[in-house]
């Protein structure tokens, strides 16, 4: 009975893998001329991009989607695998925005891993 339930557990906790999602908020400053890069993506993502400042923010992509957002204002995307994302702050003022990320695999955001 003790093999059975050890296979049982076994067969469960193998099902599970592969399923786990990475969920991230993180609020950012991006200061007068410089940028946020997305590394290419390992795994399809989708982004929710709240713009917290009255300026704009330009994005930079390859892909067919907006150029900017807008003062205070929300952008929902989904990114697809290989896919890049720079965002930029052409404003004399720091722009602050608010990063929803999901996905099956962290990102590389500047260099560094989110999770």
């Amino acid at each position: 009975m003790k093999k059975v339930t050890l296979i049982l557990i076994l067969a469960s906790i193998a099902s599970c893998i592969g399923t786990h999602r990475i969920d991230v908020w993180k609020t950012m400053t991006i200061a007068p001329g410089d940028s946020i890069v997305l590394q290419k993506l390992k795994a399809p993502a989708t982004l929710e991009i709240k713009n917290l400042s009255p300026a704009t923010v330009n994005l930079v992509s390859e892909l067919n989607m907006p150029k900017t957002i807008i003062a205070n204002s929300q952008l929902n995307y989904r990114l697809p695998k290989k896919s890049r994302l720079i965002m930029e702050n052409p404003n004399s003022d720091s722009v602050s925005i608010h990063l929803h990320y999901s996905s099956s695999r962290p990102i590389l955001i500047n260099n560094k891993e989110l999770r």
